[in-house]
């Protein structure tokens, strides 16, 4: 019984953390521009990445999208182009 109780309980938080991936995902691929997004360190490019999207930024120093569906965090030092 206790196996089956833990069981259920991580197949509902597992249900509930994809359910809130899946709105997120949603929410920032609805309209959008396109960017490009340079990280930089120590003055050097580091990572650069274009993609159609909306940007978005919570309780962080960084942004977040979704390419596809991989969701990127961007933190640090980092420059933000609107390419439209």
């Amino acid at each position: 019984m206790k196996n089956c109780s833990i069981l259920f309980l991580l197949l509902f938080l597992f249900s509930c953390t994809a359910r809130e991936r899946q709105r997120r995902k949603r929410n920032l691929q609805n309209g959008g521009r396109d960017y490009s997004v340079t990280v930089y360190s120590n003055g050097k490019p580091v990572f650069e990445d274009h993609f159609h999207g909306i940007i978005s930024q919570e309780n962080g120093d960084g942004i977040y999208y979704f390419k596809g569906d991989t969701l990127i965090e961007v933190a640090g030092t980092y420059v933000i182009k609107s390419e439209k």
